[in-house]
């Protein structure tokens, strides 16, 4: 009996010692010692709801928000009603199933402790604690689900008594109430729920482990705090469960492990989280080291919310360094980044209205009506499937295989675009944005239109009936295509169909077939909108072969359209369409294109053909090496040439010949610029300024904006061993020098630039520069190195940090020229040339004279047509004999030695060109323009004020004038005249001291005042005249300008008064005209 008793005792002991995970050193592993890589999921939202998860961030965040809003609408027992369906249907045993056969694991099960414990606040004896059965069956159904796969359950204190963290969305944090870290009844109550945990749990070997609490937010200085309560939680365990891992998380997110060092269990594992950054080689560097110090294993504990990109560089990086992971989350309403979407329905979308102010309050049944219909879409029957994430997190991690969607396409026939093959990007699709990595802190969508699918691709949804599925792809750039596994049925020639709809005119795109292109490039016109959809039908003679081939469809520019599906119909056999050229694309060693054809190519006939090519390279034809075919490819040639392409070079293809046939025997057709797609990547070229931030690949480094002028980013946040790489394009064989846009705080840094090798990745070094101090992180100077010579072409180019300390804005290539003539010294054949000196255009010393050694001078013409003007020259240094050349001049002008001045007379008004040039130096030359003139017309502008009896005269023409008013002469200096003026005539000349300018001669009339009454008249008008005319001759016209009688009238002597008679006048108007020897003036009267 004893016996039996002891071989229990040894069963019992054995078995709990054996179960479950446990930690050996570094690693996970099971009962069996065998090593466990977690792969694990959590159902985010199911125990805690986190508003965004819902559609209801900004509006009811933590779950306590979301409840008390949902008791306002419906009620309090509706709201519990609800709350129990949604833990009922978020995850079930169908989900464990889903995970289980994707290739999960483990499951990391996100609790609220309210489910299992009360608050301290609703304890019926504080200090006390009441348990909640709900919780623990919830856990004890998920074991249950677990265990027929061989899943670990690891569980999350994901909302800590009072919560844990300022981010209330996470742990259900009422900032009204006191939080687990200023309450120590909060504390006591989470000790003894682990406790109860551990107890109740202790033996079940698919526990994975207890994960104490969950991202952690709060100031907890040095991690005293923490610490203390996680030890005190781990002592409450191990009086119950000495066998069951213990995952430690770090504040600020699970990420600061200050003060959780060293461990204080052995059987304890570190967890971290990652989200919304970038994936590089070096992510997981800061947290390494800690587990070969500690020697205690890591665990991943939570990450996801991005794309599939993202998913499988991250899962990938974390089992290359042998850490287990965990995801989040399994379902979430109306999103794409999870494996399963929950529909968002009318009536919850009504609530969501409501509460952002948009919508009329619903009632409390169609409140409870539309949160009950949410809860049912949480059945994975009722989800939206996103088959490409499990297919991103697992086989994607180990292959890069392309595999259908779902099953071939089929041709003839209709292919759905949005239904591409799974796969990664560059092999399954080409996207330019992939990923959010929140490098400018902003989210960035990789997949812009935000449905269906979670990779880079853009799919938008449409009502489109006509050769559509509902969806579409949109937001198209330059260079990016997916792709298709097809099967064709049968050989021949046939034509597509393009479902497109676009705002604008000028997309493009051309499909391939096994990366041959068999479609030229169509370009798309505006149909109306971008939901307007239209068939694109003009894509014919596309000759395809029967069998199972990758269709791909590519965009050739930024001008985005809409495109659902492309429709092939046959149309013929392949003998009916002529042997053309399709298109051309340039190929990645930037000096080939490569040409595509609508049929196969007699490779033979490739041979002798390159001088019916020509390549035109932004209007400039290029030298070609060679045209070859391209193994396993039989539509295809390349054409290499001599110098490099570059990104934003134009290129055009001509050909003109018989050499080149199909393999059928047809000769290919003439054609002439046909354009080049040019997909190249683009490069800074060299000399010129590279943008820090603007790097290829980045290692280390933060980006931040910069306060330097011009503003932009700068990189920032340097450590040793940080690097940026940049695609470059050296335009010359030459060293050059760098300038370096720099600022440090204190510690300085130094900078090493190299070429790198892009297959082993080697570095050849070419420049390093030590970096001051500036005295700031934003005071910015520029410091300067020299490169080694290295060769014109394309590299990559690495900035790399050799000792950390500084900020860089931005570095400069610039050209050396080490004799400063001007002439770069890759192009300087001679190196040498003394400071100062003038030189050619290949850096050679020029003979040249000081620009003040030759003068000239210019005399005018004396008149208006004279020919008298001439041009005085001169030399200074007259030891050489020079020829002066003149406009005009047949023979030129000798002058040095004695004679240092001569002259050219008899010049007519214009412009001349004189030339001084050296005997024996021809390349020296220097040219003078000058411009024989002649007096100007004379001219003068008469201004004369009769009321004030003054002349203004306006002169021009000369700088003195002769002026004569009625035979008296004022000589005038200036071009202004002004005198009084005698009633009546006034004779006024004008002349200067040339007789050619002429004489100008007017006659000004100064005239008395009159006065004239009554008017209008029934009889006649007298007249007032001042002056001294005693006669005046008096004309009255009629209205219609017929004389009605003149006649000379005295002036009375006293009065000044004469009379007007139009008393035998009928009704009417009268002109009046009064002319004497001081009085002219003109005027009306009316007759009644």
């Amino acid at each position: 009996m004893r016996k039996i008793l002891l071989l229990i005792f040894f069963l019992i002991f054995n078995f709990s010692f054996s179960q479950g995970l446990k930690t050996s050193g570094k690693k996970i592993v099971d009962k069996n010692g065998n090593e466990v890589l977690l792969r694990g999921m959590g159902p985010g939202g199911w125990l805690v709801m986190e508003g965004y998860m819902n559609q209801s961030a900004g509006l009811a965040g933590p779950q306590h928000e979301i409840k008390n809003k949902l008791i306002e609408l419906m009620g309090k027992d509706k709201t519990e009603t609800f709350f129990a369906e949604w833990r009922k249907n978020h995850f079930t045993k169908r989900d464990v199933d889903s995970l289980a056969a994707w290739g999960f694991n483990s499951i990391r099960l996100p609790m609220h402790y309210n489910l299992m414990t009360l608050p301290i606040e609703d304890e019926p004896i504080a200090g006390e604690n009441t348990w909640i059965e709900e919780g623990f069956t919830i856990i004890d159904n998920l074991l249950e689900w677990a265990r027929p796969h061989n899943m670990y359950v690891i569980l999350d204190m994901h909302a800590a008594p009072g919560g844990q963290g300022y981010n209330a969305d996470i742990s259900d944090y009422d900032s009204t109430k006191p939080s687990l870290w200023q309450s120590t009844a909060n504390q006591n109550k989470l000790v003894a729920l682990w406790k109860k945990i551990a107890e109740r749990y202790k033996d079940n070997e698919w526990i994975g482990g207890y994960d104490l609490i969950n991202e952690t937010n709060w100031d907890l200085p040095g991690g005293t705090l923490l610490r203390q309560v996680f030890e005190r939680i781990t002592t409450a365990i191990r009086e119950v469960d000495k066998n069951h891992i213990i995952y430690i998380e770090g504040n600020d997110y699970a990420n600061n492990f200050t003060g959780l060092t060293p461990p204080w269990d052995d059987n304890m594992v570190y967890s971290f989280h990652k989200y919304w950054s970038t994936v590089n080689d070096d992510d997981l560097d800061w947290i390494l080291p800690m587990r070969d110090q500690q020697n205690v294993p890591l665990w991943m504990g939570e990450s996801g919310e991005n794309s599939n990109t993202w998913y499988t560089r991250f899962i990938s990086l974390l089992e290359k360094n042998d850490v287990g992971w965990a995801w989040w989350t399994i379902k979430k309403v109306g999103d794409i980044d999870s494996p399963f979407s929950v529909k968002l329905n009318p009536g919850y979308q009504k609530i969501l209205d409501y509460w952002k102010g948009e919508g009329d309050k619903p009632t409390e049944d169609e409140a409870y009506a539309a949160m009950m219909k949410l809860a049912d879409n949480l059945l994975i029957e009722n989800c939206l499937y996103r088959k490409d994430i499990p297919d991103a997190m697992f086989r994607q991690t180990t292959t890069n295989e392309v595999i259908p969607y779902s099953k071939k396409q089929t041709i003839p026939g209709r292919i759905d675009l949005s239904d591409y093959d799974l796969g990664k990007n560059n092999f399954a699709y080409y996207d330019t944005s992939v990923s959010d990595n929140r490098e400018n802190g902003e989210f960035s969508a990789w997949n812009a239109g935000w449905r269906y699918r979670n990779d880079g691709v853009d799919i938008e949804e449409n009502n489109d009936l006509n050769n559509s599925n509902g969806k579409h792809i949109g937001f198209t750039n330059k260079g990016e295509w997916i792709s298709y596994s097809v099967k064709v049925f049968q050989s021949g020639a046939y034509k597509a169909i393009a479902r497109i709809a676009s705002q604008e005119t000028g997309g493009e795109f051309h499909l391939s077939l096994n990366d041959e292109d068999i479609t030229t490039t169509q370009s798309i016109n505006s149909t109306g909108g971008w939901t307007t959809f239209k068939n694109h039908s003009d894509i014919n003679d596309i000759v395809l072969d029967e069998g199972e081939h990758t269709l791909k469809i590519h965009f050739d520019n930024d001008s985005p359209i809409n495109i659902s599906s492309i429709k092939f119909e046959r149309t013929g056999a392949a003998s009916s369409v002529d042997f053309d050229a399709i298109n051309g694309n340039t190929v990645s060693d930037e000096k080939s294109i490569e040409l595509s054809f609508n049929q196969s190519l007699s490779s033979s006939s490739v041979d002798s053909s390159k001088g019916d090519f020509s390549i035109v390279v932004n209007g400039v034809e290029k030298e070609i090496i060679s045209v070859s075919s391209v193994a396993n490819k039989q539509r295809k040639i390349i054409i290499t040439l001599k110098d490099n392409l570059l990104y934003s070079d134009e290129i055009l293809a001509n050909y003109s010949g018989s050499t080149i046939k199909s393999s059928s025997g047809q000769a290919l057709k003439s054609f002439s610029d046909l354009l080049i797609n040019n997909n190249l990547q683009q490069r800074f070229v060299v000399p010129g300024k590279i943008e820090a931030e603007a790097s290829k690949v980045k290692f280390g480094f933060g980006i931040e904006d910069t306060e330097d002028e011009g503003g932009g980013k700068n990189l920032g946040y340097t450590d040793t061993g940080d690097y940026a790489d940049y695609l470059i394009y050296s335009n010359s064989t030459s060293a050059y020098n760098v300038d370096f846009r720099i600022a440090s705080q204190s510690d300085g840094g130094q900078i090493g630039l190299f070429l790198v090798n892009d297959e082993t990745q080697s570095e050849y070094p070419i420049s390093t520069i030590d970096i001051p101090v500036t005295g700031g992180w934003q005071t910015w100077e520029t410091v300067s190195s020299k490169t080694k010579s290295f060769s014109k072409g394309v590299f990559t180019l690495r900035m790399k940090v050799l000792k950390g300390g500084f900020n860089l804005n931005w570095f400069e290539f610039k050209e050396i020229d080490t004799d400063g003539d001007g002439i770069k010294d890759s192009e300087d054949q001679c190196p040498d040339t003394p400071e100062d000196s003038k030189v050619d255009f290949n850096g050679c010393p020029v003979f040249t004279l000081p620009l003040d050694n030759n003068k000239v001078s210019v005399t005018s013409a004396s008149c208006i047509g004279n020919t008298d003007g001439s041009i005085g020259l001169s030399i200074e240094d007259a030891s050489y004999a020079y020829s002066v050349t003149v406009t005009g001049k047949d023979d030129p002008i000798t002058l040095g030695g004695e004679t240092k001045t001569a002259s050219v007379t008899g010049l007519g008004t214009g412009t001349y060109t004189v030339c001084f040039k050296v005997d024996g130096q021809d390349a020296y030359e220097q040219c003078f323009e000058v411009n024989i003139g002649e007096p100007k017309a004379l001219s003068a502008f008469i201004d004369v004020d009769n009321d004030n009896r003054t002349t203004s005269i306006q002169l021009s023409g000369s700088s003195s004038y002769n002026v004569e008013v009625n035979g008296e002469r004022y000589d005038v200096k200036g071009d202004r005249f002004t005198t009084n003026l005698p009633s009546g005539l006034s004779i006024i000349k004008i002349s200067t001291d040339l007789d050619c300018q002429g004489v100008i001669e007017r006659e000004v009339f100064i005239s008395e005042d009159i006065h004239y009454y009554p008017n209008p008249t029934q009889t006649d008008v007298n007249v007032h005249v001042s002056g001294e005319d005693t006669m005046v001759q008096v004309s009255v016209f009629s209205e219609k300008g017929d004389l009605i009688y003149t006649r000379e009238q005295q002036i009375q002597d006293f009065s000044r008064k004469t009379n007007i008679d139009l008393s035998r006048q009928i009704t009417g108007t009268y002109i009046v005209v009064m002319d004497g020897p001081t009085v002219r003036k003109t005027f009306k009267i009316v007759k009644k």
